[in-house]
């Protein structure tokens, strides 16, 4: 009896489980969101991050350097200048070290994050 007791509760288990995979399965959606296909494969698209920032490459050690997401506020004291592209202070973490995975252009807002960028068009 107890065996029985086992299985039954193994077969619940395993139906719960793949009730809930087809159910994940199903395109739900975000109600009165969504763009309809035809009008989505002919839409221009646009990156936030590029259109609020510089789009042009900055010329660091040798490679270049692009903004890569909007300005965001950082204390001061947690950054260093690394180096100078003409008149602008390019700062890093205080806390990283070379080779830097991302740098910060200052800008108005704040501070602008900038990410190695593989080929800039110049």
């Amino acid at each position: 009896m107890g065996r029985q007791v086992g299985r039954g509760r193994t077969m619940i288990g395993v139906a719960a489980v793949l009730a809930a995979a087809v159910a994940g399965c199903k395109d739900s959606g975000l109600p009165g969101r969504n763009t309809e296909l035809a009008v989505a494969d002919t839409a221009g698209w646009s990156y936030p991050a590029y259109e609020a920032g510089s789009t042009h490459a900055v010329r660091v050690w040798d490679q270049d350097w692009m903004v890569a997401a909007p300005a965001i506020r950082i204390p001061a004291d947690l950054l260093v200048e690394v180096a100078r592209a003409g008149q602008r202070e390019v700062l890093a973490l205080a806390t990283d070290t070379e080779p830097y995975s991302r740098l910060y252009l200052r800008e108005a807002e704040g501070y602008a994050p900038m990410a190695r960028a593989a080929a800039v068009p110049r």
